[in-house]
């Protein structure tokens, strides 16, 4: 494991390098407006309070499952995107937000779905085991309100975002995806080692979501935004618990075609 370079204790004192890394591309708005679009169809985010209150109009109530459906082919491209990002951050290498085309989609759509595999058993797995656990213990037990309950519950989803980071770098290191979906024992070294700084990145991350879905129809540009931005701190971040290969990439590790 390498020394933790001194440029690190100072990651977040200026959170304008984030935001620079993404928006200093040219074409940052197209693409983040696409990943989100991809992502989380806008039409299900408006179609989706008349549908479960049942007072929407009728013709719109009855295309939100189908649009519901649509959405479920098309996330896999831009978990894809995303896991490109996260590629280039790990390695230092490339401009920061990768280019949509006819060419990266099949790429994005099995990279999608292993991104999809790891997130299921290291993110929505232990946040369901921990929510469980919570409402059991402080809500069946002591009674206390939902408000309240809700708090304890986000806390789980704060650590578990880049403990899912860790997982994913593992697998772009040239790790399998089942080593780097349950190998628990190894993704705990890896987030423990920086463990300070990937909760800072998570928490920033939750303030962007709390912004994006309080303005409701910015949810999918929102998300999209949010995700490539902590995507330029965890993989920095998790490049300083291994040994970098230097100048060519980690044998084994997976990169560009």
């Amino acid at each position: 494991m390498t020394d933790r370079p001194a440029a690190a204790s100072f990651r977040f004192s200026d959170l304008r390098r984030g935001f620079a890394l993404v928006l200093g591309d040219p074409e940052w708005f197209p693409k983040l407006l696409l990943t989100g679009i991809l992502l989380i169809n806008p039409l299900v985010v408006a179609f989706a309070p008349g549908w479960f209150s049942g007072t929407g109009p009728a013709w719109a109530r009855a295309a939100f499952p189908w649009l519901v459906i649509f959405n479920a082919f098309t996330f896999w491209f831009p978990l894809g995107f995303t896991f490109e990002v996260l590629r280039r951050a790990r390695t230092g290498q490339g401009r920061q937000l990768p280019d949509w085309s006819l060419a990266v989609l099949p790429r994005y759509a099995r990279e999608g779905a292993v991104k999809l595999v790891l997130s299921l058993f290291t993110l929505i797995l232990p946040v369901a085991v921990w929510t469980t656990a919570v409402w059991s213990v402080l809500g069946w037990s002591f009674g206390l309100p939902d408000g309240l309950l809700g708090l304890a519950a986000g806390a789980g989803l704060w650590a578990a975002v880049p403990f899912c980071a860790v997982a994913c770098c593992r697998w772009l290191d040239g790790a399998s995806v089942l080593s780097a979906a349950l190998n628990y024992a190894e993704n705990w070294r890896r987030f423990r080692a920086r463990a300070s700084d990937y909760l800072l990145a998570s928490a920033f991350l939750a303030g962007v979501n709390s912004v994006t879905c309080s303005l409701f129809y910015t949810i999918p540009i929102g998300a999209a935004f949010g995700l490539c931005l902590v995507d330029t701190w965890f993989g920095p971040i998790f490049a300083e618990t291994v040994d970098l290969p230097s100048p060519q990439t980690k044998e084994g590790a997976r990169t560009d075609p």
